[in-house]
């Protein structure tokens, strides 16, 4: 007949006292009690592992941290595992690997390894790099950052997103949710997630509505020129704002100018875009034709930065460039604020060519503006510089009719000469 070990009670396990040397109180199906000679008491599950037979002693935990009940309980977890062939110990192992792989892929690990690899691919320049960081650290971390990435769900990030709905502020919610699916896919091929949770959100939201840049028509340019020759802005600010007019580039190309990007002899300015297509490692390049008006702004842009690396450099540090958005608070501050943006200067530019029937595919490509067949593009950029130069030259004479002495008037010298 089979030996039967009598279950201990709750009175034995708390009374049970330290000895000259360790021992054990049995309370049957492998669990035990180990009394050792300093008063530490330890329940442990002894068993034969699956498969090798072998004896192998699990702790469970000590008394009175873990109670008789919850040590049974314990062991009838393990014993059902057993059942199944199962190890305790190797179950245990796992579950422990697990919680660590979780503290090691929160979001936050996560979205910082993608933010690595995005960096080192196309289309992804420095300054956008400093941007997406922003979104991440100002929108993404405090919703989902102290999550393991296999928690992140689309109700909680539904929940994350729907002040920004309220608020209005549509664009960055869109740009929010995109940066989130490219983190949660970026895990997913990496096997860290099994599936994105979030692929769809979108379609929870509302589309931001594509707002126009604010601008004037041709007809009144001549009343912003007039305005900007007697605003009180610096001298730099208002020269910053005829050379983005006359060159029809973008504010920040026109803030971040490089002497050493202007060929005076050619005409000739060479900036690089990292905005659309990725040509090279270092972005687009583009060609800007200098008209005679643009010429002789550059002769007093020099006096005032002649010798710098930038043509407008900041007061702070002149070792770079003036704010990117130098432009747009003038113009604010000219009265001109719901009005016109600085980006909206091109538009005007878009609008009197246009009217004026130049050729539309020559204008885009002066602007510097994407077009879907890469291969015309290309051509149009290499091949139609003599045109260009006309285009800009028929620019600036319409700008030059408006300045109202907002242009230097010695200029005439050149193109009369």
């Amino acid at each position: 007949m089979a030996r039967t070990t009598r279950p201990l009670n709750a009175t034995e396990v708390e009374k049970a006292k330290p000895k000259n040397k360790e021992y054990y109180l049995s309370d049957g199906d492998g669990l035990k009690l180990r009394v050792r000679p300093n008063g530490t008491k330890l329940w442990l599950f002894n068993y034969y592992r699956p498969y090798t037979q072998k004896r192998n002693n699990l702790s469970i935990g000590t008394y009175p941290e873990i109670s008789l009940a919850q040590a049974r309980e314990k062991r009838l977890e393990f014993r059902s595992l057993l059942a199944q062939d199962v190890d305790p110990q190797t179950h245990i192992q796992a579950i422990q690997a697990e919680k660590s792989a979780e503290l090691n892929n929160t979001f936050e690990n996560i979205a910082w390894q993608w933010l690595e690899h995005r960096k080192n691919r196309a289309n992804f320049s420095a300054s956008y790099a400093n941007d997406v960081k922003r979104l991440i650290e100002r929108i993404l971390l405090p919703a989902f950052g102290k999550y393991p990435i296999t928690q992140i769900n689309a109700p909680m990030a539904l929940k994350a997103f729907k002040p920004l709905q309220e608020k209005g502020t549509l664009e960055t919610l869109k740009r929010s949710i995109q940066k989130l699916n490219e983190i949660m896919t970026f895990a997913l091929h990496r096997e860290i997630i099994p599936y994105n949770p979030t692929a769809n959100l979108s379609k929870e939201f509302d589309s931001p509505r594509v707002e126009h840049f604010k601008t004037l028509k041709p007809e009144d340019l001549g009343e912003f020129l007039y305005t900007l020759n007697n605003a009180q802005i610096k001298l730099q600010t208002r020269y910053l704002i005829l050379w983005q007019l006359l060159t029809m580039t973008r504010p920040n190309e026109s803030a971040t100018a490089k002497w050493a990007d202007i060929d005076e002899k050619a005409r000739i300015w060479t900036v690089t875009i990292n905005k659309g297509i990725k040509e090279t490692d270092n972005g687009r390049e583009h060609k800007i034709t200098l008209s005679w008006q643009a010429l002789a702004l550059l002769r007093e842009i020099k006096k005032l930065s002649g010798g710098k690396e930038y043509l407008f450099p900041s007061t702070k540090d002149p070792k770079t460039h003036t704010n990117t958005q130098t432009a747009n608070a003038a113009i604010k501050r000219m009265g001109y604020h719901g009005k016109l943006v600085a980006h909206g200067l091109r538009a005007i530019a878009s609008t009197y060519l246009n009217e004026q029937g130049h050729n539309p595919e020559l204008i885009e490509v002066a602007l510097s503006h994407i077009n879907q067949d890469k291969v015309r593009m290309a051509y149009n950029r290499a091949d139609y510089l003599p045109q260009r130069f006309k285009l800009l030259q028929a620019w600036a004479d319409f700008v030059d009719q408006c300045s109202n002495g907002a242009l230097p008037e010695y200029h005439l010298k050149i193109v009369n000469g």
